[in-house]
């Protein structure tokens, strides 16, 4: 069972409700890494009008939506047709192409000062929106916006439960380089090819994972340490929040970069859609993600070499990427 964290306690709850939040935390993070957090201080209203927006966008004709895709077919911002990736291919599980579309955006605000890099340039590349659709830019602009500032309060719990001050990670996200996927699930009308699924299983790259999916099951599930499936299906209102890659690095295999897919639906609920948007947390691009003080020891030395975080993300995305699959 997926356990739910009341994020209101930590932010306005007093010295002890703050401290039964860490431990709730610490608890699961040494189980499935995968909670639901309520309590969040995302507003019901811009949650159901960024859903809303999400789907027009996605409602829209194809050629449509075509114009939003990036020039050169990078998973990096813009429009991902449907079967236009393969998430199981960056984790070795094959590579049949996922039963989806996508739309991803970045960072409104680029840095000051910004190093001429590939890496930053990459981090920080301009959004990509249809021309045709000007609320979307500013709907998602004001949902990533405070998606920001529930990482923030995330990390400060993830800070304490790894005996860290509390502010840690502040100065590896002053530059953070975050994104947002926009997910649609179209109905299956069809029968999928052998092994594909709506979504590969795969491990996040980032550092952690901000979840709105659909209330209902049939669809994301998370791999225990049983290895058996799960079905994740959020309280309403909530978010789900699993551990990414980098953070898996960051504490030296103590929190688990846990593995999830996205299935298909049973026969009768074939018509069915399904829409997710997710917010991977990055740090700074520059970042080095390298095992923290409170996670090693003599006895327990680092088990990963030290990476960048940048580019640690952009050989991910990279992987993920593969030719648009006919599978109507």
């Amino acid at each position: 069972m997926i356990p739910s964290i009341d994020l209101g306690l930590f932010i306005k709850g007093s010295a002890r409700d703050r401290r039964n939040v860490v431990d709730g935390v610490s608890q699961v993070m040494g189980e499935t890494g995968f909670f639901f957090v309520t309590g969040h201080g995302v507003a019901t209203n811009l949650i159901e009008k960024t859903r809303r927006t999400a789907l027009d966008f996605f409602s829209k004709p194809l050629a449509e939506k075509l114009l939003s895709s990036h020039p050169s077919g990078s998973l990096n911002r813009g429009y991902t047709p449907y079967a236009g990736e393969s998430n199981a291919n960056s984790s070795g599980r094959g590579s049949v192409a996922d039963m989806r579309e996508g739309f991803i955006f970045g960072p409104f605000d680029t840095p000051q000062d910004l190093p001429e890099s590939d890496m930053s340039l990459y981090a920080y590349e301009p959004n990509i929106w249809p021309t045709e659709f000007n609320e979307m830019a500013a709907v998602m602009e004001e949902y990533y916006r405070h998606l920001a500032e529930l990482n923030k309060t995330l990390l400060s719990i993830f800070a304490n439960v790894l005996g860290l001050e509390t502010s840690f990670f502040e100065q590896m996200f002053d530059r953070h380089s975050s994104t947002v996927r926009l997910l649609h699930y179209p109905p299956q009308t069809s029968k999928p090819a052998d092994g594909q699924l709506r979504c590969g299983a795969h491990t996040d790259f980032g550092i952690h994972t901000i979840l709105l999916a659909d209330n209902a099951p049939t669809g994301l599930q998370v791999c225990d340490n049983t290895e058996r499936w799960i079905d994740v299906v959020p309280p309403p209102n909530s978010f789900v929040i699993n551990i990414g890659d980098m953070m898996k690095m960051w504490t030296n295999d103590r929190w688990a970069s846990t593995l999830h897919r996205v299935r298909n639906p049973i026969e009768d609920e074939c018509i069915k859609s399904r829409l997710s948007i997710a917010f991977f947390t990055y740090p700074n691009p520059d970042a080095i993600i390298k095992c923290l003080p409170t996670c090693c020891s003599p006895e327990n030395p680092p088990r990963h070499p030290s990476v960048v975080a940048g580019e640690y993300r952009r050989t991910k995305i990279n992987a993920i990427t593969t030719e648009t699959l006919d599978v109507s």
